[in-house]
């Protein structure tokens, strides 16, 4: 890496996933009465319910925007190291995954935009992980554009046997809920240490 700006951008990777993932995890743990099979997540960030308490709306509201607008600045790490067109769409996606994760934070349930940010954020997830994915094996990575195929699949199958199981708004949508936040959690980890030593010319 050549300068503060490259190196401040990959660190943003990392520290997106503290902010975001770590956030709403510490709010599961503060909450009066969070379970995993009895609520959705963004009922720690609701202004009401049972689940919610001022400390739990700065830990999951907080962290999501804060997560988010972090993510954002990773994006420029990213873009220096991309390697081909599609990869560069990937970026597009995840810059989209990221602002669509902050704006879960601004509009906590049950605000209508809510909904709509929140079902963007998953979506846009995998559609971004599979196109990115796709630009790492255009670039000749196999295991690493594999296993980023992979996350977006998980995310993907984790609601699809959710729906295919039951009501889709029944109890415990925290279970698929986490799964993708947590494949995006480890995605940009792993991706910030690859982006460093690319751009370091490892």
């Amino acid at each position: 890496m050549t300068n503060t700006v490259e190196r401040a951008s990959v660190w943003a990777g990392l520290l997106a996933p503290i902010l975001s993932f770590g956030g709403l995890l510490l709010a599961t743990l503060v909450s009066p009465a969070f379970t995993w099979t009895g609520h959705a997540l963004s009922e720690l960030g609701a202004p009401t319910g049972p689940v919610a308490t001022d400390l739990t709306r700065l830990l999951f509201n907080g962290g999501l925007i804060a997560g988010g607008l972090v993510a954002l600045g990773f994006g420029y790490a990213l873009f220096l190291a991309a390697r081909n067109l599609v990869e560069l769409a990937g970026i597009a996606l995840f810059g989209l995954t990221s602002i669509s994760m902050a704006g879960i934070g601004v509009f906590p349930m049950p605000q209508a935009a809510h909904f709509v940010v929140a079902v963007s954020f998953y979506v846009l997830l995998s559609l971004a992980l599979w196109v990115y994915g796709t630009g790492n094996l255009l670039a000749g990575e196999r295991t690493r554009g594999g296993t980023t195929i992979g996350l977006g699949v998980l995310n993907a199958g984790a609601w699809a046997v959710w729906g295919l199981t039951g009501e889709f708004s029944r109890p415990g949508l925290a279970v698929p809920e986490i799964v993708g936040a947590a494949a995006l959690a480890g995605w940009i980890v792993a991706t910030a240490f690859s982006v460093r030593r690319r751009l370091a010319g490892d």
